[in-house]
This record gives C-alpha cells, sequence and structure tokens, in this order.
C-alpha cells in the first residue's frame, strides 16, 4: 500500500496494521533505500518512513523489546491495544502484556485506551477513562 501510492491517493483512509506491523516497522530503512535507488520503489511520493505516521498499528508483538521500538519508529499515538482474539497466537491478557513492556504510564494509557478513541471519534464517549492518576 506504501509503495503503490495507496496512501498518496487516499489520504483519509484509515489502516490497522495487525501484529504490531510485522515486519514494516523494523525494516523501514532498507524500504527508505530502496526508495532512494530504485525507480520501480518510487510509485509513492515520499520515503516510505513517512507513511508509518499515517498508519495505525496493534501492540501484539510478543516481546516487550520489539513493542518499545515499535513505539518509538511509529510514535506512541499510533499504537493501539490488540489481543488477536480469537485466534490462538494472541495473549491471554493483552493488556498486561502492554503494562509489563516497561513503557512510561502516559504511553501505557495512549495504547490502552486514548489512542482508539482519536482513531474512532464516533466511539470516543465514555471511553477516556484514566488508568492512572
Amino acid at each position: 500500500m506504501i509503495f503503490s501510492g495507496v496512501l498518496d491517493r487516499y489520504p483519509d483512509l484509515v489502516v490497522v496494521a495487525a501484529h504490531g506491523g510485522g515486519y514494516l516497522p523494523t525494516t523501514i530503512g532498507r524500504s527508505d533505500h530502496d526508495w532512494r535507488v530504485r525507480p520501480e520503489a518510487r510509485g509513492c511520493t515520499h520515503p516510505p518512513s513517512t507513511y508509518l505516521r499515517r498508519l495505525w498499528f496493534d501492540s501484539l508483538t510478543h516481546d516487550s523489546a520489539q513493542l518499545a521500538e515499535l513505539v518509538r519508529v511509529a510514535g506512541t499515538e499510533r499504537v493501539l491495544l490488540g489481543s488477536d482474539y480469537p485466534f490462538d497466537m494472541g495473549t491471554d491478557d493483552p493488556v498486561a502484556a502492554v503494562r509489563m513492556a516497561g513503557l512510561p504510564d502516559d504511553v501505557v494509557q495512549a495504547i490502552l485506551v486514548d489512542n482508539a478513541a482519536t482513531m474512532l471519534p464516533s466511539l470516543s464517549i465514555g471511553f477516556t477513562k484514566k488508568l492512572f492518576t
């Protein structure tokens, strides 16, 4: 979707990349390099890394360090709680997985509550419970 220019053509498109975006956040440097050196990789207007902050990512990475890196690369405000329910690759307690990742309280609050309310503003009524005081 990035390389083909879909996000350029549909700037209001909302996309959630499951499983922490898979390989994308960890290989974004290679994607940017491809965009710079390969003409066939220039179907998008800007380097691929600029589009990361237009995507949403779920938190289900199964690895605390990977979740922290996702937050760093994509931005705190672009990561949402993910569970993979009802599939067997999920986690029994996705909230605990986020809380145990060693992230600051405001980042945990954003992932567990605030970012979903931002992404889906029509559902945000009654969806602003503060987890930390």
